[in-house]
């Protein structure tokens, strides 16, 4: 009898990347049992308790797998990898483990510090030649994506060339196979299957190359297949993929395209509306840019069902956006998208702001209020800090200003989950003018409010002593009436789904 796989992910119950990998392995004849760890908290991540980690420890035992795949997408949660991956190593046989995902592949000699092997790259076909030379027994050295320890000496292999035909991937698989989740307790099914969304993306790669993100680094893996790195499936790929979740999925309701940028590609975009409007017909939502926002395929979008966009401003400022963030995109580039979203009617826009941070100015902090209240419509703003990923420019930028020294970041980047979630939707500042401009950035959001805030602006300006304290008690008011929009946003989008799956 064949040893069968394991994969492992983190934090994510519906992971793409595993689900891909899966799929692939699948069609190559290898058995793959799946295990989704612990759920998604962003407001409050929890460590793994001891009784999760022994549940994933005895089924692996019980496995006895070919080879333990771990997803590590982020340094945000490496603690806990680090905490379970010493836990299988010590207490779950002799089955390699191996690392994968955009932090591995990044700095795979930390990653080596836990595990036997690290996959780099996109590894559809690397875990399946990983997978064939393990069964046959076979030389690993020079496999390429592979990363591994000889002689006490790190050795990174060169990466295999992209794929630049998506539609030759086998599709993530959805209610087949072995799958378990763990949180508290280990649980056998899969539990994308009772959930009311579904999760995909009709690309891979960005053609922007922002700071703060880890796409650039990537592509200098893949200098050469720059050309190839934004790469596209056929709407009828994506439509075949869809149709398959809405017969496995007995309560969808809602669509999320996590596509870095949506295509903006006039023949692609007027294909999909078509068919998806026709053949899925539910509510969806994309990430969107500023320069990539185009009037007549917004409107075609919205009228096959899209619900939602959310485009990142980031900052206020030009120039934090270009020195800090390398965002080349202007003030006229962001209204003016902002005013297809309205124009489209877009039921739900979403607006994403790194907001307090060491390469802000009080001054900046304010352009990005008047930025904000100059926006037209109805939106939601999503403001929150910067957190300094590992493999990131902004992270070198900080170094060059002087704004840290590297011990310093090197503490931030690796702290517990815990403190790293908490910086990133960080309240309060020590600064009070700082959480004055926050708190009126955060008014905007809202038609009711944006009046007041354009009064308390005046006041602050004239130095009114009381502008702070009345900021305050508006931002307390605000911050429940976006609690209480929330709730009724979504729970609309899900009955909008229903209705539309009835209809």
């Amino acid at each position: 009898m064949s040893r069968p796989i394991v994969l492992v992910n983190f934090y994510s119950p519906k992971s793409l990347g595993i689900r891909y990998l899966e799929g692939s392995l699948r069609a190559a004849g290898f058995e793959v049992a799946v295990v989704y760890f612990k759920g998604f908290h962003s407001a409050r991540p929890q460590k793994p308790t001891e009784t999760e980690m022994e549940a994933l420890v005895n089924l692996l035992r019980e496995k006895s797998p070919l080879f333990i795949g771990f997803s590590v997408m982020s340094s945000l949660y490496l603690e806990a990898v680090t905490m379970v991956s010493r836990a299988v190593r010590e207490g779950a046989g002799n089955s390699p483990l191996v690392w994968g995902g955009v932090y591995a592949t990044l700095f795979p000699e930390r990653c080596l510090e836990y595990c036997g092997y690290v996959l780099r790259g996109e590894g559809e076909e690397a875990i399946v030649e990983l997978a064939e030379r393990l069964r046959g027994g076979a030389d690993l050295s020079d496999m390429p994506n592979l990363a591994y320890t000889r002689d006490g000496e790190t050795v990174v292999n060169p990466v295999r060339p992209l794929v630049t035909d998506l539609d030759s991937l086998p599709m993530a698989p959805l209610g087949t196979g072995e799958k378990y989740s763990i949180e508290g307790v280990l649980k056998a099914g899969d539990p994308s299957l009772t959930s009311v969304s579904y999760e995909t993306s009709c690309s891979r790669g960005c053609p922007f190359v922002c700071a703060y993100c880890s796409t650039v680094s990537l592509k200098r893996i893949y200098r050469s297949q720059n050309r190839h790195y934004l790469r596209f499936r056929s709407v009828e790929h994506v439509i075949a993929e869809l149709t398959a979740a809405k017969a496995a999925m007995k309560n969808l309701s809602f669509i999320h395209f996590w596509d870095e940028i949506f295509s903006d590609d006039k023949a692609w975009i007027e294909e999909f509306a078509r068919r998806y409007r026709a053949e899925i017909g539910l509510p969806f939502d994309i990430w969107a840019h500023p320069g990539k926002t185009d009037a007549a395929l917004i409107a075609a979008l919205r009228d096959a069902g899209l619900y939602q966009v959310v485009m990142g401003i980031q900052s206020g400022s030009p120039s934090v956006r270009k020195t800090a963030f390398h965002r080349t995109e202007t003030q006229e580039d962001i209204l003016a998208a902002a005013r297809v979203f309205a124009d489209c009617k877009v039921p739900r826009v979403i607006y994403d702001l790194i907001l307090r941070h060491p390469f802000e100015s009080l001054a900046e902090l304010k352009e990005s209020y008047e930025l904000c209240a100059a926006l037209p419509g109805r939106f939601t703003l999503q403001m929150h800090g910067l957190n300094f990923l590992p493999g990131t420019d902004i992270v070198e930028e900080a170094v060059k200003r002087g704004l840290f020294t590297r011990e310093q970041l090197e503490e931030m980047m690796y702290a517990p989950m815990e403190k790293q979630y908490a910086s990133w939707w960080e309240s309060d500042n020590a600064d009070p003018d700082v959480n004055f401009w926050y708190r009126l950035t955060y008014l905007t959001q809202f038609p009711s409010l944006r009046g007041a805030a354009a009064r308390l602006a005046r006041d602050k300006e004239n130095g009114k002593p009381s502008a702070d304290g009345a900021a305050a008690r508006r931002y307390a008011l605000a911050r429940k009436m976006a609690r209480a929009r929330h709730v009724w946003k979504k729970g609309w989008a899900v009955l909008k789904g229903k209705l539309a799956l009835k209809g």
